[in-house]
C-alpha cells in the first residue's frame, strides 16, 4: 500500500480526539490531500526523491517492548539530564526520567500536556510550523504521534538539560511514525535542549518529525540535534523557531548516519537585536543521502545571523545544502553570514550546494559562499614530513575539520560523546 493510501486509511480510522485537536487534524488532512507528497518536480525537493518511501509497505503505531537493552547501550543516556524517551513515536514512561525539581517548569509528553495544560498548549500548538503549503507538516499535524512538550516560565533556567530521545524499532516490521515537539521558552528564560535520533532493527523505518520552538523576549536556547539512525532509516525533520527581541539561539545539527535524512530548519527573527547561530555537520558514506534546507527570515532591524555547515562525503553518498537568507524590507542594520564547506573523499560522492540571499533592505551586511574540494595537500605534506602515516594524517585533518562544529555544543559530556562518534565514523 502506498504511503498516501496508508495515511488516508489511518485518518479515516482515527479514534476519538478532543474537539480542538480534531478540528486542527481535519484541516491539516485536507491540506495534505490537496498537496500530496512532494516530488522531484518541486524545486525544494529537486535532489531528494521520496519515491522509495512511498513504495514501502509501512505499519503505523507499531509498539515495541524490546528496546531496553538498546537504550542502555546509548552513551547519551548517561548524561545528567531530564530525559523524554519515545519509541516508534510512543512515549516510554519506563525509560524516561524527569529529575528537575522546579515544578513550575513543565517537561512532559505532548499528549499529557494537551490534556493537563489545554489553554497553554493551544496558545502555541500549530502557530509556528504551518501546514499550509507544506505537505509533510500537514501530514504530521493530521496524524501526529506523541512527542515532547517543554514550557519554561519567565525568569527560569532548568538545572539540567532536556534530552528528547527518539528510537526507531523496526525489528518486527517496517515502521512509520510522526513525532511532534512543542518548546516554549518564556521571557528572560533559557534552556539547553538535545534531540537524539537512533534506530534498531533490520526493516525499514520512516519518521516525519515536526518541532515548534517559541523564544520569548530575552530568552536563550542552546539546541542540539544528533541524527544517528542506522540500517534502512528515512527521516524528514522540520524545525520552526520564532525569536522575539533580544533572544540568543545556538543551533547545531549533526547528521552521522541514515539512509535518507532531510532537515528543514527555519528561523524567524521576529524582534530586534536577535542573534541566531546555525551550525551543521554531515558525514555520509555508502549510498546515504543528507539534505539540509535552511531558511533565516530577518523580519526586524538590528539582528545577526551566522550559518556554517560542513560536510564530509565518502563512497557513493550524496548531500544537499540549500540555505536561504531573507532580509525583509524593514530589517535594516542586518548582519547575515552563510558558508557551506565540503570535503569529498571519493570521486563518486556528490554535493549539490546552493547558498541564497534575498535582500529587500538597503543598510545591511550579508555574505554567502560555498566550497567543495578534497583535503588540502599542504597540511597533509606537513604532517607526513613529520613521520605521521598517510591514513593517520588524513584522519587528523578530517577530525579537525569536523570538531570545529562539535565544539559549538555547550554540554561537555555530549561533546566528548560526539567527538568519539565522529572519530569512529571517519
Amino acid at each position: 500500500m502506498k504511503l498516501q493510501e496508508l495515511i488516508k486509511n489511518n485518518f479515516q480510522q482515527k479514534g476519538t480526539q478532543p474537539e480542538r485537536a480534531k478540528e486542527l487534524s481535519e484541516q491539516a488532512f485536507a491540506e495534505f490531500e490537496k498537496l500530496g507528497l512532494p516530488t522531484t518536480k518541486h524545486e525544494e525537493w529537486r535532489y531528494t526523491n521520496l519515491k522509495k518511501i512511498d513504495e514501502k509497505d509501512f505499519q503505523i503505531n507499531v509498539r515495541s517492548e524490546s528496546v531496553n537493552t538498546f537504550f542502555e547501550s546509548l552513551p547519551i543516556k548517561n548524561i545528567a539530564a531530564n530525559k523524554l524517551v519515545f519509541v516508534n513515536g510512543n512515549f516510554s514512561i519506563e525509560l524516561s526520567d524527569i529529575i528537575e525539581k522546579d515544578k513550575s517548569i513543565i517537561i512532559s509528553n505532548i499528549f499529557s500536556a494537551r490534556e493537563k495544560h489545554e489553554e497553554l498548549f493551544y496558545k502555541h500548538f500549530g502557530k509556528y510550523a504551518k501546514s499550509e503549503g507544506i505537505a509533510l507538516n500537514a501530514m504530521n499535524t493530521a496524524l501526529m504521534n506523541d512527542g515532547a512538550f517543554i514550557f519554561i516560565p519567565e525568569n527560569k533556567t532548568p538545572e539540567y538539560p532536556v534530552i528528547i530521545l527518539c528510537i526507531s524499532d523496526s525489528s518486527q516490521a517496517n515502521v512509520f511514525y510522526q513525532p511532534r515537539n512543542l518548546i516554549v521558552i518564556s521571557k528572560n528564560s533559557s534552556l539547553k535542549l538535545v534531540e537524539g535520533y537512533y534506530s534498531k532493527g533490520n526493516n525499514v523505518s520512516f519518521s516525519n518529525n515536526v518541532t515548534e520552538v517559541y523564544a520569548g523576549e530575552n530568552a536563550t536556547l542552546d539546541h542540539y540535534k544528533i541524527q544517528q539512525e542506522s540500517g534502512e532509516s528515512y527521516q524528514n525533520n522540520f524545525t520552526q523557531i520564532i525569536q522575539e527581541s533580544n533572544t540568543n539561539i545556538n543551533h547545531v545539527t549533526l547528521t552521522l548516519d541514515g539512509t535518507m535524512v532531510r532537515n528543514n530548519l527555519h528561523f524567524n527573527l521576529n524582534g530586534e537585536n536577535c542573534n541566531s547561530l546555525l551550525y551543521g555537520l554531515y558525514v555520509t558514506d555508502k549510498k546515504n543521502h543528507v539534505d539540509n534546507h535552511t531558511r533565516v527570515d530577518h523580519s526586524k532591524p538590528n539582528c545577526f545571523s551566522n550559518e556554517l555547515y560542513k560536510g564530509i562525503l565518502k563512497d557513493q553518498s550524496t548531500a544537499v545544502f540549500n540555505g536561504k537568507i531573507f532580509v525583509h524590507k524593514d530589517a535594516q542594520k542586518t548582519n547575515a553570514y552563510q558558508r557551506n564547506q565540503n570535503i569529498l573523499l571519493s570521486d563518486e560522492a556528490t554535493i549539490n550546494t546552493k547558498p541564497q540571499l534575498e535582500i529587500f533592505a538597503d543598510d545591511v551586511k550579508c555574505t554567502h559562499g560555498a566550497t567543495v574540494g578534497q583535503l588540502d595537500e599542504e597540511p597533509m605534506f606537513y604532517l607526513r614530513s613529520r613521520g605521521i602515516p598517510e591514513n593517520e594524517a588524513r584522519k587528523m585533518l578530517l577530525n579537525a575539520f569536523a570538531d570545529a562544529i562539535a565544539e559549538e555544543i555547550k554540554i561537555p559530556e555530549l561533546v566528548a560523546i560526539i567527538e568519539e562518534e565522529i572519530n569512529h565514523k571517519l
